[in-house]
């Protein structure tokens, strides 16, 4: 056998060795099991949280966001409310911080029942900044959109008008030398488009060491990171950090 007739042998033999471990790894990959987002059955666990809905109370807001002057029900508030009537339709929630193989940190919210039946939904936890007050701070913001979602939770403020609609809105005071954000946010109006990474970038070195203002600009744009920032608030985001700023360092 000449050289070039022992190199294709070899060829050969990899190719072999190559598909073997292919077939074994489509193998192995049809017994992970699913990662799925409810139990198998779900009759019970959606009849009760069908009977506890009709009887969550009207949550109001009780803190407020100064970044946009908007109020807000934190998460105690909303827990406390409506955890005796998930108690007395056999239900409970459960938030669970969890590491994925990828390195990905997620929160689990689980709706549970006595039964044993559950429903859950999952988000990503991706602070601001990689420090212990950034990362508490989110995942607290991540627990209650969670715990809101999941439940089918809406918040509203005891004073303001009995339209629904209007309550999607943050309404952003006009201060008296006219700088403020004098406009409503809308959910609806957004175009989808998000600020570049330039953009990010000159927000995230203003907000370096300002993690509470940071928080303030997720809450108020019902935002999870700041690159999810539409890019038509931008201008007026930046504007209104810059504020905030210099107001805390006297310089207004």
């Amino acid at each position: 056998m000449n050289e070039q007739e022992s190199v294709l042998k070899q060829l050969e033999y990899l190719k072999a060795i190559d598909a073997y471990l292919e077939e074994k790894l489509a193998s192995k990959l049809k017994d992970v099991p699913a990662d799925p987002y409810e139990s198998e059955d779900t009759k019970e666990v959606n009849t009760a949280l069908a009977k506890a809905q009709g009887e969550f109370p009207q949550i109001g807001f009780n803190r407020e966001n100064p970044y946009f002057k908007s109020k807000f029900a934190d998460l105690n508030s909303i827990v406390m409310a409506v955890k005796p009537y998930l108690a007395k339709n056999g239900l409970s929630v459960t938030q669970q911080v969890i590491l994925t193989k990828d390195g990905m940190t997620i929160l689990v919210t689980k709706l549970r029942h006595i039964s044993g039946q559950w429903i859950s939904t999952k988000a990503r936890i991706l602070p601001v900044k990689n420090d212990p007050q950034s990362y508490a701070s989110y995942l607290t913001y991540m627990k209650r959109y969670s715990f809101i979602s999941l439940l089918n939770i809406t918040t509203s403020d005891d004073t303001a008008d009995d339209d629904a609609e209007r309550n999607m809105y943050d309404v952003r005071d006009v201060k008296s030398k006219g700088v403020a954000l004098n406009t409503r946010y809308n959910p609806k109006d957004q175009d989808g488009e998000t600020i570049t990474p330039e953009q990010l970038s000159e927000i995230e070195y203003e907000l370096a060491e300002y993690d509470d203002i940071a928080d303030m600009v997720l809450d108020g744009l019902k935002i999870q990171s700041l690159a999810d920032m539409p890019k038509n608030k931008y201008a007026a985001s930046i504007q209104r950090i810059r504020e905030i700023k210099r107001a805390r360092e006297g310089l207004d």
